[in-house]
């Protein structure tokens, strides 16, 4: 049998081990022989009122039709067997991960006999191996309720795979961007160093020149997209001659070796002994230009920010699906923005070098106006920031956790029901219809980002 989750497998499992350790009780105690007990005295307070007329015939066969209703009932929906084990659970499809976890590892991810390959694996053995409950083996499920879970399943799966038009993962890659962050604090200082070096001479140099002494290049470039200067992995500054091409980094950068015929600076043939450059030695590693810095393979800026960690891979994998990229420099220059965003290069800090022209009380008026300024704007971002997330997680986890009680009181239920064959059907329409919610997250996902993809 399958389920929809990682989460559904621990709920599912839980859920009935809960459920047999109730009915292990109920007829422990010989409750169970109850429902039957009062089949036979509601037979014969009937035959007391109704009296002789009807013939004690027909009581007897209604009461028989009774007991072997309840009978069938108890034997299908109560009892449980080691045919409709739970150890053969495993998941239908691969659930899409979001934010700093990620997807799982495989589409079936095996079963729990074999092992989900995940951490359920060692919280779930207890009800298995008997630890759990003197009851011993908790994964058995009556036989009716196992088969109207695998059939709702089994329609789960089939509608998934009837809509085979693959929705782009649009929430997914919007949440992980999100979350995105640069944690090496030597990363960031090498974007904050590039940030000084490059972007800020490549700028001021931009704004203090004519329109008329740029090239046709770039003023196509600027005009496509203005605010392409306004990063340091500017298309612009790359492409434009006396911008990133001659400009280089102040001091050396680690993994640029000296090039003599760029790095001039530098002494190639060592002074003669005696004289006072005799001293002098190299540094270990060249001042590379802007370019060299940004798009070196492996060892450049721009590589490293983009692949600098397996969560910023995984980021860059979901977008690049979903995303047409002309190139390979294009999904870079993305990928760079983004991070370029997360390192937040330190502005000029104004206060620490001409002094504060406010004193205390109005620099603590100033924030206090700024912060009760921005409340509202605030409140209103997070409440859009988090209006999608319960969609696409809390809903399904939620859902897990309505099964898991639905499957622990079934049986208690279908006890005080009398062993009703009405009870057997209302709770196979329960299940379906709760288990079928998997289906609605999923066209829901669907719609959405194809709505995303029209739209914008």
């Amino acid at each position: 049998m399958q389920v929809d989750s990682y989460l559904e497998i621990f709920t599912t499992m839980y859920g009935w081990a809960f459920a047999n350790i109730i009915g292990g009780v109920i007829t422990g105690t010989g409750l169970v022989a109850l429902p039957f007990a009062l089949i036979v005295f509601n037979g014969w307070r009937d035959a007391k009122e109704h009296g002789a007329s009807e013939g004690i015939l027909p009581i007897i066969e209604a009461v028989t039709v009774k007991l072997v209703i309840a009978m069938f009932v108890m034997s299908v929906c109560f009892a449980t067997t080691p045919a409709t084990s739970l150890l053969d659970l495993n998941l239908s499809h691969t659930p899409s991960g979001t934010g700093a976890a990620g997807g799982v590892t495989s589409a079936a991810a095996g079963s729990l006999r074999g092992g989900t390959q995940s951490g359920f694996d060692t919280a779930m053995r207890d009800a298995s191996d008997g630890s759990m409950s003197p009851s011993g083996n908790l994964s058995y499920v009556p036989a009716w309720w196992y088969t109207v879970m695998a059939l709702s399943s089994g329609t789960n799966n089939a509608i998934r795979n009837g809509i085979r038009s693959n929705a782009s993962g649009v929430r997914q890659v919007e949440e992980l961007a999100r979350v995105a962050t640069i944690e090496d604090p030597k990363l960031l200082h090498e974007v904050q160093r590039f940030y000084n070096e490059c972007q800020i001479p490549a700028r001021s140099k931009y704004l203090a020149l004519p329109q008329s002494a740029l090239t046709t290049a770039g003023t196509t470039t600027l005009a496509s997209s203005p605010g392409d200067v306004d990063w340091p992995g500017s298309k612009f500054y790359r492409q434009e001659p006396g911008f990133y091409d001659t400009m280089r980094s102040y001091n050396p950068v680690p993994g640029y070796a000296v090039d003599f015929a760029r790095d001039k600076e530098y002494i190639q043939t060592s002074a003669a002994a005696g004289t006072p450059e005799a001293s002098y030695r190299n540094p270990d590693w060249g001042r590379p230009t802007c370019n060299e810095w940004w798009t070196t393979p492996t060892t450049g800026l721009r590589d490293k920010m983009v692949g600098h960690s397996s969560a910023w891979t995984r980021l860059m994998t979901a977008a690049s699906s979903m995303l047409n990229w002309s190139s390979a420099d294009e999904r870079k220059d993305a990928g760079a923005r983004l991070a370029v965003s997360k390192a937040s290069p330190a502005f000029v800090d104004a206060d620490r070098m001409f002094g504060n022209d406010h004193d205390s009380v109005a620099s603590m008026g100033r924030i206090i106006a700024g912060g009760v300024s921005t409340f509202g704007l605030a409140k209103k971002a997070l409440e859009a920031s988090l209006a999608m997330v319960p969609l696409l997680n809390g809903l399904p986890m939620l859902q897990a956790l309505v099964l898991m009680g639905l499957y622990m009181f079934l049986p208690l239920i279908t006890f005080l029901s009398g062993f009703d064959l009405k009870v057997m059907f209302l709770g196979a329409v329960g299940i379906f219809t709760v288990k079928f919610w998997a289906v609605m997250w999923f066209i829901a996902n669907w719609v959405d980002a194809h709505l995303i993809e029209a739209l914008y």
